[in-house]
């Protein structure tokens, strides 16, 4: 059997988290929300359709990079290997006598386990920092952390955990309104 990759376009739904699994792996998840965009035959108007929602998993590097770059209600686009987890979950369900019986009950959810995360640079501005270990730097030596966002001229980029990191092709940067 062949594994399904798909694309889903979206909002992330939960703040990520980083954790770290008994066997030492870092991995996250966050949810995201997928909502189709539909027409109304009759008025002709535009409304938001069904939303579809998915369990977006990353491990090691990935996870560590998504942590510290996305956040709750970011647009963005996955890519990854479609999957369905299931499990047996109790509930409490009421007796007409007025007591209870806990009934196990089958869930499930859909999970990506995503490839690629990126942000979505069509709704707004992405400035990408790609990164590099500090021991690759001359010396090796541990210096303060810059500030990644940091657009003043001659500024050195890098990440939250202290890496240098080295930058793409600079562009101008526009001019935001109202800032």
């Amino acid at each position: 059997m062949s594994d399904v990759n798909v694309t889903v376009v979206g909002h992330v739904g939960t703040e990520p988290t980083l954790a770290t699994s008994p066997q030492g792996t870092d991995w996250t998840s966050f949810r995201l929300a997928s909502t189709r965009r539909v027409r109304d035959p009759r008025t002709g108007e535009w409304a938001d359709g069904e939303t579809l929602w998915f369990t977006v998993k990353l491990f090691r590097d990935r996870a560590r990079h998504v942590c510290m770059s996305v956040r709750k209600g970011d647009p963005v686009v996955v890519r990854g290997r479609l999957t369905l987890e299931e499990w047996d979950a109790p509930r409490e369900h009421p007796l007409p006598d007025g007591g209870t019986a806990v009934v196990t009950e089958r869930r499930s959810r859909q999970v990506i386990e995503a490839q690629h995360v990126g942000v979505d640079a069509t709704r707004g501005m992405v400035r990408f920092a790609r990164v590099s270990d500090r021991a690759d730097q001359p010396g090796g030596e541990a210096v303060a952390p810059p500030d990644p966002w940091d657009l003043s001229p001659g500024a050195v980029p890098g990440d939250a955990s202290g890496a240098l990191v080295e930058e793409g092709e600079k562009g101008p940067v526009p001019e935001t309104v109202g800032a």
